[in-house]
């Protein structure tokens, strides 16, 4: 049943995932994580979880909580709820707590479906807990399937007197989704989509059943990978997806890696915005990056309440290049969009007025919100609609242009002001990368028109410049009376503006500035970021007793190695807020001592996983025949892989020990060299084996590890386990023939022993990223078989400023009192 278009006769979701796995079988319907999951053992996944709800007494019309990771596993458990006949309400597990607890309570949820440890961790274990990875009972009576009116899902969305809101979808509301949109792609069961956006929004309904209704493969996308733009155009690639689906505002981050990145060949055919207003400036850069075949770019309009897309657009070059600043076509084939005045009266073609939405997309109201749903889904000349809140007007061919939220209007100086009308039109400026409008309130209790900017080159804002140009393209009423330079706008969970964190961002910017000290050398950039921003002081690696007196006023330390914060120098700090260092480990910081005068201290490791990776395999190259050249190249952050050919490291064994990030990146670069790879890890279960068998791995212990690698490669932190975890002894075991790679930190090897085994002849030469003391003289480097290079040597500059770009967020992000992640 693979392709675009879906037999009439289905009538609920399971029902149509039933189809297509019938005709492809073991293909992928998920991918991720370095898993695929075929459709048939999906099916069977979701059967068991079916089989533990109907065990449960869970069936048709029951409400049943997912508490979902984004993980190739994730989809069978809501493919299991759906079996079971319920519907789902899916749960972020980055939630807080209360939200989480407010969502169960209202819903009425009669059972969870989640890790039980996860539902603890996350309050919700006074729930009944179905753990999906639990025996299904026996097989019983099969449960009574859904029907097209019966309900697929409840989805929260934000609600204006602030608590969330649950909107009721149907089975059948998907499914016309499905039939009207999916012939308006040419996609089949060879396309890959993006699962990227967390199941707490309803794009993620498209993605999921998009990719299945046409036999093809959902992607998913892990949270940490989505906000790491970097990471994220890897996995595009790697994983080769044709049919990316984005809200602008993560495009924005994507397009610009693209381009920083060299614009890479993507496999790309799709890309599908949806959730906010598209960003025409953003889209004509990225196409014009683009080095071959451009992806078709479609712009669809759409809430939650009329399940998913209202409208579709393929935007053009005309559409590129046009006065409409958010475009969004004409409505689906299976929904009507009229606009409506404040009285409810058709506006004419040209006029503003609010988006009123009819048909079989429209859902079936907010549950337990009878008087909300009276408001918003209304009968008018005999037809339910749905009262969107959003205003546009049409254009001349038939087509509709966006113009915002009627409830994001605002009155000022007698003027109605639309806020994104502001925004769109500061985004105009070329030094303006991003940028937010809202209404903020003077001393003397005035309202100003306030923007928060986003510039295009970080830390850098002409405030002059950018109000000239906003006189010049705007009426005077949309010109904003103050400008804030902001590192990026705050986004909700699912992507989108979150405009109600913008008052507090922008009550932080008008604040003074922070003061900071800086006491190691730290990337140019970097430290011209801070300086743009805070008032910094450059003090490096001063005597004891002038740090004492430099600390006393700043709010913020920056170092790495060479100064040590004690007790006492934390105790002279009586402002200090945040210890930040760059670089392997913390060691010179007396975490205690910030604990307790609640400083938040963080670390910042001093390069990417995948660059140490690279580097660990540089090294296994400089250590073997090609010393002399790998060795210069490696040291100059410019080694050539392709010249540095892996030949002879074709058909030996890789011992990595460790699988972390780092070291799950050196075993796939082994395994692409021809190596065979062994690996010790700490914790080797049964289905730890299985899962790294499915990579090509063998899971060994150490001590058989040792005497059969060719190259044994440590990726390992620095914990009382691993301290030493190479002595002498162990030296001793591995072949004479064999190299050591090291890119852990700190005393994992014992250097004196590696010393004599090398001297003496016990191994062939070693790599190593770095050496106990960082920056120390080691006897090492006297031999003519170790190259010491740290991870610095083989970053390129661009990686260097990245590093110092995450350094400069994470400051400000800690001063700003939110989550930083490596928080010591």
């Amino acid at each position: 049943m693979a392709g675009s278009e879906l037999p009439a006769d289905v009538g609920s979701l399971p029902e149509l995932f039933a189809r297509v796995a019938g005709d492809r079988g073991d293909a992928p319907a998920v991918a991720g994580g370095g898993h695929e999951v075929g459709y048939a053992e999906l099916d069977r996944s979701a059967e068991a979880v079916a089989a533990l709800l109907g065990a449960a007494g869970i069936g048709r019309g029951d409400l049943v909580g997912v508490l979902l990771e984004r993980s190739h596993q994730a989809p069978a458990w809501i493919l299991g709820v759906l079996k079971a006949g319920a519907a789902y309400v899916p749960l972020d597990p980055s939630y807080p707590p209360e939200r989480l607890a407010y969502l169960a309570e209202d819903a009425g949820l009669a059972a969870l479906v989640a890790a039980p440890e996860r539902a603890a961790a996350c309050g919700l274990d006074s729930l009944p807990v179905i753990d999906p990875a639990a025996t299904p009972p026996a097989p019983a009576a099969a449960a009574a399937p859904p029907g097209p009116d019966d309900p697929a899902y409840v989805i929260y969305t934000s609600g204006s007197t602030g608590l969330p809101k649950g909107c009721v979808v149907t089975h059948g509301n998907v499914l016309a989704l499905l039939r009207a949109t999916l012939p308006l792609f040419d996609v089949d069961a060879d396309d890959r989509w993006t699962l990227f956006h967390s199941a707490a929004f309803d794009f993620s309904v498209w993605e999921l059943w998009g990719a299945w209704a046409c036999g093809g493969t959902a992607v998913v996308v892990p949270a940490e990978t989505a906000q790491a733009p970097e990471e994220f155009l890897r996995l595009l690639r790697d994983e080769r997806v044709t049919v990316l689906n984005q809200v602008p505002s993560a495009f924005r981050y994507l397009a610009r890696e693209y381009a920083d990145s060299g614009a890479p060949a993507l496999p790309l055919r799709y890309v599908v915005f949806g959730g906010e207003s598209v960003d025409l400036d953003v889209v004509r850069a990225f196409l014009a990056a683009v080095p071959e075949s451009a992806p078709e770019m479609v712009n669809m309009y759409g809430i939650t309440e009329i399940t998913v897309h209202a409208t579709y657009l393929r935007l053009t070059p005309e559409d590129l290049a046009g006065e409409v600043r958010s475009p969004i076509g004409r409505p689906l084939p299976h929904l009507s969009v009229e606009l409506r005045d404040e009285e409810l009266r058709p506006v004419e073609d040209g006029a503003v007025g609010e988006m009123w939405v009819a048909g079989a997309g429209v859902a079936t109201g907010y549950l337990n919100r009878p008087e909300l749903s009276a408001d918003r889904f209304r009968t008018l000349d005999g037809r339910r609609l749905y009262r969107t809140g959003d205003l546009a007007r049409r254009l001349p061919d038939g087509q509709l242009a966006y113009l915002g939220r009627n409830d994001q209007q605002v009155k000022l100086r007698g003027h109605r002001v639309e806020l994104g009308e502001v925004e769109a039109g500061l985004r105009t400026a070329e030094q303006v990368s991003d940028a937010a409008a809202l209404v903020t309130r003077d001393s003397a209790g005035n309202d100003l028109l306030t923007a928060l900017v986003v510039p295009a080159v970080p830390g850098t804002l002409d405030v002059a410049a950018l109000r000239r140009h906003a006189r010049t393209t705007m009426p005077g009423q949309l010109v904003p009376n103050r400008f804030h330079r902001v590192d990026a706008l705050p986004l909700t969970s699912s992507g989108k503006l979150d405009r109600r964190a913008l008052a507090e961002l922008a009550a932080e910017a008008a604040a003074p500035r922070p003061r900071i000290l800086v006491v190691d050398p730290i990337h140019q950039g970097a430290l011209e970021e801070l300086q743009r921003r805070h008032d910094v002081t450059v003090a490096l690696r001063p005597p004891a007793e002038e740090l004492l007196r430099l600390v006393r006023d700043k709010e913020v330390v920056v170092l790495r190695s060479g100064v040590r914060l004690d007790a006492g120098v934390i105790a002279a700090a009586n402002r200090l807020k945040v210890i930040a260092r760059a670089g392997s480990g913390v060691d010179n910081i007396d975490l205690a001592a910030a604990r307790a005068a609640g400083v938040t201290t963080f670390n910042i490791p001093a390069v990417s996983a995948p660059a140490v990776a690279e580097l660990a395999l540089g090294l296994m190259l400089t250590v073997g025949r090609h010393i002399a050249l790998a060795d210069r190249q490696v040291r100059q952050g410019i080694w050539n892989k392709s010249a540095l050919s892996g030949a002879e490291l074709a058909g030996k064994t890789l011992g990595l020990v460790g699988l972390g990030r780092i070291g799950s990146r050196i075993a796939a670069l082994g395994r692409a060299l021809g190596m065979r790879v062994l690996v010790d890890v700490d914790r080797a279960t049964e289905e730890r084996r299985r899962e790294l068998e499915l990579h090509g791995y063998e899971l060994v212990a150490l001590d058989q590890l040792l005497p059969a690698a060719d190259v044994v490669c440590l990726a390992v932190p620095l914990t009382e386990q691993t301290h030493h975890l190479i002595d002498a002894a162990a030296l001793a075991v591995m072949k004479p023939t064999s190299l050591l790679v090291n890119v852990s930190r700190g005393l994992v090897v014992d250097e004196d022993a590696l010393y004599e085994a090398l001297a003496g002849g016990g191994i062939a030469g070693a790599g190593l990223d770095v050496v106990a003391r960082e920056g120390q003289p080691n006897r090492l480097s006297e031999l003519d078989n170790v190259v010491i290079t740290p991870h610095i040597g083989a970053m390129s500059a661009d990686s260097q400023a990245r590093i110092g770009r995450i350094l400069v967020d994470s400051v400000n992000a800690a001063l700003a009192g939110r989550e930083v992640a490596n928080t010591c």
